[in-house]
């Protein structure tokens, strides 16, 4: 190996996305040494020592960039895994944490498109972004600048963002927030921008700003999900924005509502309990019922993360409220299921250690849930393993791991970043049982 150089980011990022760990890599390398008949001995120290800027001989390179690229579902070259001299990349600006949401958008996408600086994207926009501006009186509703040399937006345009957005929002469930991201990073880059200052009638435009904001709170969701929250909240931010320039009261609180979901999963119950009365008071009843129940489902769960049963309770009560006298079309922004609120119930309830009672929502929504749809199955599967442990049904917790295992193969590499491991870590002090090992051992089998 060569000297240390300075930490290899890139490399660092792409095993993140790849949810491996560098025993992972160490091994997937090592087994396509042996089929070039290389007899390769690496493992987790070697990957630190990669991780930390050597750079192994030829042809190992290329084998890390291959291992990595098969489990990513991409071709990768050795300059996106950092194994070529250094890339001189300085992806994060003042312009990418304020200011005009339009033009943050188009950098951000920008860079999400670049083979290169995606991977470097992700290591470095760890600084904080911008806070959240939850407020909607303060501040009246204003269009971007329209570009007069721009060709003039059709009336058509916004129903082709919102067809494009429900399309997406469906490959995600059924295959993963990996699927299809840095595509719809790139569709947001070549389609949308460029909409959002075309000249066009000010509902248009509003319509297109409201499409937008839809958009990027899909990217922003797919973001967090494969493992990069800060990042996340940079989308979310610009999708607030987006949506308050469209004076769309409905989408700003979906926004704020995700927001304080991604908060609870870090563990910062405060904000996100700020983030979803902030959603709850924007939205009022201005907007549809079946969105006020997605808002207020929602605020029970970071209620319930906090310890506040009561006010959780009578969160979800009124999300039952809402939901049962809602109307209106199917659609991820417009509607909210049945299964859905079973599963933020069951969340309620795990948070509040009623543990009986969560296995009973969970499994009436995974009966709901379309075959398809492997996200939701990897997700309520792992939950369910989960709460077994918590009754010490150890089997039966196995044979759901099982299923999230066989669900979550279907996935594009990098959803759902951490169910996984995290399920086996609850599982670790069962090894000696030997379904859990077995387990255990299938987990680790590279997937076919």
């Amino acid at each position: 190996m060569t000297p240390p150089r300075r930490p290899n980011r890139l490399l660092a990022a792409l095993l993140a996305e790849a949810d491996w760990t560098a025993t992972d890599l160490s091994r997937a390398v090592n087994a396509l040494g042996a089929a070039r008949g290389l007899q390769l001995r690496y493992d987790r120290t070697s990957v630190a020592r990669w991780l930390n800027g050597a750079r192994p001989r030829p042809p190992v390179g290329e084998l890390i960039g291959e291992a990595l690229g098969r489990r990513l579902g991409r071709r990768l070259t050795a300059r996106e895994t950092g194994l070529t001299d250094p890339a001189t990349i300085g992806v994060l600006s003042p312009a990418w944490r304020a200011g005009d949401p339009v033009q943050r958008l188009a950098l951000l996408c920008r860079a999400e498109t670049d083979p290169v600086r995606r991977a470097d994207l992700a290591r470095t926009v760890l600084s904080a972004p911008p806070p959240v501006v939850t407020g909607w009186e303060s501040r009246p509703p204003v269009l971007p600048p329209a570009d007069p040399r721009a060709p003039q937006a059709s009336a058509a345009a916004p129903a082709r963002l919102e067809a494009v957005a429900v399309r997406s929002a469906l490959l995600g469930e059924r295959y993963g927030g990996a699927q299809g991201r840095s595509a719809l990073a790139g569709y947001l880059t070549t389609e949308v921008v460029p909409l959002l200052t075309a000249p066009a009638h000010p509902a248009v435009r509003r319509a297109l700003l409201t499409g937008a904001a839809h958009l990027t709170l899909l990217l922003a969701g797919r973001t967090s999900e494969t493992g990069h929250p800060a990042l996340a909240q940079h989308y979310y931010d610009i999708a607030l924005e987006l949506a308050h320039a469209a004076g769309d009261r409905g989408t700003h609180a979906i926004v704020l509502r995700c927001l304080s979901m991604q908060a609870h999963q870090l563990g910062d119950h405060a904000q996100a309990i700020a983030l979803g009365e902030a959603a709850t008071e924007i939205a009022g009843s201005a907007v549809p019922r079946a969105v006020r129940a997605f808002l207020h489902a929602g605020r029970a769960v970071v209620l319930a993360g906090a310890g506040q049963a009561r006010a959780a309770a009578a969160d979800l009560l009124t999300a039952e409220q809402h939901l049962s006298r809602a109307t209106g079309p199917e659609g991820p922004f417009t509607s909210y299921p049945e299964t859905a609120l079973r599963y933020q119930r069951a969340e309620m309830l795990s948070c509040l250690g009623d543990h009986k009672a969560a296995l009973g929502e969970l499994e009436s929504s995974l009966a709901c849930r379309p075959a398809d749809h492997h996200k939701a199955h990897t997700l309520l599967h792992a939950h369910l393993a989960h709460t077994l442990l918590a009754l010490n049904e150890v089997d039966a917790a196995v044979d759901h791991s099982l299923h999230a295992l066989r669900h979550h193969r279907q996935l594009a590499a990098g959803s759902v970043h951490g169910t996984l491991p995290r399920l086996a870590h609850r599982l670790a002090p069962h090894q000696r049982n030997p379904r859990v090992k077995a387990f255990r051992e299938r987990l680790r089998a590279p997937a076919r």
